[in-house]
């Protein structure tokens, strides 16, 4: 057995000194004694002094290799100023076998010696990036925390296996990976792209996700790709990550418009509605499109996005060719609430050749001032046009202003069989009482063909909430009974 040489304490009293050649002669010595002077080395690593304890890491440094055991070993003592030093020195030496050890450091009880052991582990690098992915799943939160800023510190060499261990782990862990690669974010694009064509669609929606975030343009046409996936959660979150690249992703989107496919458009519509007044412009071309079905999808989504500087191009399509784009810009227009789209709207409400289940032009005035629009409603609800004035009923009943009450009653009589219903459902809407007696005049007079909706708006209106005023409770009492004051009348049930 080797005889230890004693340690010349001298030296460590150099390293004190203010004399800068003095300290760098001691250190110089030290570093020459080598592997003897490692224990003494470690030992002074819990000295108080942070310039005396950087000499210290600097000399074991530079020692290199034969210190590694010993500074392994030297993990278990107490003074966690010297654990955290000493997974400082292994980080700077780059010991890759310090990795397990240097991770198990990372649940220590102070903050000083996780952060330490995580920064070794950045400078340890590729041999320490299994473990630490490995680490990921460990139970404790700072060992998990600690793994991940070291996996992201390292940097693109950890891209490749980082993106392979995620479809092996578990939800929770994968959160990590993926974090981590966004973090890390170049040379990600590559292998996450990959993960897009993986058989189990929670490794895609997080290949998906994680794209979105990165944004980089190579990844749009596989995610515009995804938007035909056969996994509902898989093509949302596609649309959302396409939504994150505004304009870059306009070309693309463009390309699934042509393909004239229902789901991969209403896909496209979804993504062009999340990006914002950032699509308007592309909204706004493809309003020029000569697809009917496309001008449709971007009256829509315009409306959703609400940018006003679309208003005039609405406006002019509300004379679009194609009823559906005039109706689906009508509605985009009541969802701006501009003022100067009222004259245009009303103008819709009017257009005869317009069926009924094309309204939403009445739908789109009820976000407008009703005393505004009540007295233009109420007069076209003597139009020539069944369905003009079938959309005005609509439009009374929506905005259930009590004003619009008399008008309809009178509208009763309509010579049209499905005016009359919409009267009818109207006034159930707006629910003003007074309504009650002329309805139930209609059921003694046997007007068989408005019989059940008749009876089912009357029962409406009776099970609405009283006023709550002596007065109101008196009428209503009087309208249900038929006890007016020109007498008692018998009214069926």
């Amino acid at each position: 057995m080797t005889e230890k040489r004693p340690v010349d304490t001298s030296l460590f009293e150099a390293l004190r000194s203010t004399d800068r050649d003095t300290r760098d002669s001691a250190a110089a010595a030290l570093v020459e004694a080598g592997k003897i002077v490692v224990p003494a080395l470690i030992e002074a690593l819990g000295d108080g002094n942070r310039d005396y304890r950087d000499l210290i890491v600097w000399v074991l440094v530079e020692i290199g290799k034969p210190a590694v055991r010993e500074l392994l070993a030297g993990f278990d003592t107490e003074s966690h100023v010297r654990r955290a030093a000493i997974a400082e020195t292994l980080g700077t030496i780059a010991a890759p076998q310090a990795a397990t050890r240097l991770i198990a450091a990372m649940k220590d009880e102070e903050s000083e010696v996780r952060e330490s052991a995580s920064w070794a582990l950045v400078r340890i690098g590729q041999s320490a990036i299994a473990p630490l992915i490995t680490a990921l799943a460990d139970p404790s939160r700072f060992v998990r925390k600690g793994a991940a800023w070291a996996l992201a510190g390292i940097g693109e060499p950890a891209v490749k296996q980082l993106a392979a261990a995620l479809p092996e782990r578990d939800a929770e862990v994968r959160s990590l990976l993926v974090d981590t690669l966004v973090q890390i974010r170049e040379g990600s694009t590559g292998p996450l792209v990959e993960l897009l064509a993986h058989d189990d669609p929670s490794v895609r929606q997080l290949a998906a996700g994680a794209l979105g975030r990165v944004n980089e343009p190579e990844a749009i046409e596989p995610l515009a790709a995804l938007l035909l996936d056969g996994d509902r959660a898989v093509r949302r979150t596609a649309i959302d990550a396409l939504a994150l690249f505004d304009r870059n992703a306009f070309e693309a989107l463009d390309s699934a418009l042509a393909q004239k496919d229902e789901e991969l458009r209403d896909a496209v519509m979804m993504t062009l509605g999340l990006m914002g007044r950032a699509a308007t412009s592309f909204l706004v071309e493809k309003l020029d499109s000569p697809e009917a079905d496309i001008r449709r999808r971007m009256a829509r989504t315009l409306g959703i996005i609400r940018d006003g500087s679309a208003l005039a191009r609405l406006i002019d399509a509300l004379t679009d060719p194609d009823i559906t784009v005039r109706d689906s810009a009508a509605w985009a227009l009541g969802e701006l609430q501009d003022p100067r789209s009222l004259g245009p709207l009303l103008a819709a409400l009017k257009d005869p050749s317009m069926p009924p289940q094309y309204s939403l032009s009445a739908w789109a005035l009820v976000k407008y001032n009703p005393d505004t629009v009540l007295p233009r409603v109420i007069e076209s609800l003597r139009d020539d046009s069944p369905w003009v004035r079938w959309r005005c009923a609509l439009t009374l009943g929506l905005l259930r202003d009590t004003r619009g009450v008399a008008p309809l009653t009178d509208a009763l009589g309509d010579p049209d069989l499905e005016v009359r219903r919409r009267v009818i459902a109207s006034l159930g809407e707006i629910g003003e009482r007074s309504a009650i007696e002329p309805l139930k005049r209609m059921l003694i007079e046997d007007v068989s063909d408005d019989w059940i909706l008749l009876k089912q708006t009357i029962s409406k209106i009776q099970n609405r909430r009283h006023s709550g005023s002596m007065q109101g409770v008196v009428a209503d009492y009087q309208i249900e009974t038929g006890n007016q004051s020109n007498g008692n009348q018998t009214v069926p049930h």
